[in-house]
C-alpha cells in the first residue's frame, strides 16, 4: 500500500499532469480546446483540495497535529481558487496574455504549495496518522473512484 506522502504525491503529479496540458491549448489559441482541458485541471485541483480539507486536515488536527501549517495550506488552496477563477474568467474572454501570466503565477504558488506539503505536512501527517492510514485511505480512494466516474 502506498504511503500517505506518495498517495498525495501521485495526486500533486495528476494534478500537474492536467496543468500541463491546460497550457498547450491556450497558448495555441485554441480556445475550445483550452476550456475544455482546463476545466479537466481546475476538476483535478478541486478534488485534491477535497482530500485534503475534508479527510486529511480534519484527521491530522483530530491527532494532535500543528493547525499552523494547516491553517497556511487552506489559505494557500484559497488562493489558488482565486487564480483559476481568475483564469476561467480569461479563457473565456479569450485573453491568452491575461491567462499566460495568471498561469505563470499559480504555477509558482503550485510549486511552492507542493514542496511544503511534500516535505513538511505530509511527513507529519505520516507520522501522526499512521494508526489510521488504512481508514483514511479507503476513504480517500473512495473519492477518488466517485471523481473519476
Amino acid at each position: 500500500m502506498q504511503t500517505l506522502t506518495e498517495f498525495m504525491t501521485a495526486d500533486h503529479k495528476a494534478c500537474d499532469d492536467r496543468f500541463a496540458l491546460a497550457e498547450q491549448p491556450a497558448y495555441a489559441n485554441n480556445w475550445n480546446g483550452a476550456d475544455t482541458a482546463f476545466n479537466a485541471f481546475r476538476a483535478a485541483m478541486t478534488h485534491h483540495f477535497h482530500l485534503e480539507e475534508h479527510i486529511l486536515f480534519p484527521a491530522l488536527l483530530a491527532a494532535g497535529g500543528p493547525g499552523a501549517p494547516v491553517q497556511m495550506m487552506t489559505m494557500e488552496h484559497a488562493q489558488m481558487n482565486s487564480l483559476l477563477d481568475n483564469m476561467a474568467a480569461a479563457l473565456a474572454r479569450k485573453e491568452a496574455t491575461g491567462y499566460s501570466g495568471l498561469s505563470e503565477t499559480l504555477l509558482i504558488v503550485l510549486q511552492q504549495h507542493n514542496l511544503k506539503e511534500e516535505q513538511i505536512l505530509y511527513p507529519i501527517a505520516e507520522r501522526l496518522l499512521a494508526g489510521s492510514w488504512d481508514t483514511l485511505h479507503s476513504r480517500m480512494q473512495s473519492v477518488q473512484q466517485e471523481y473519476q466516474h
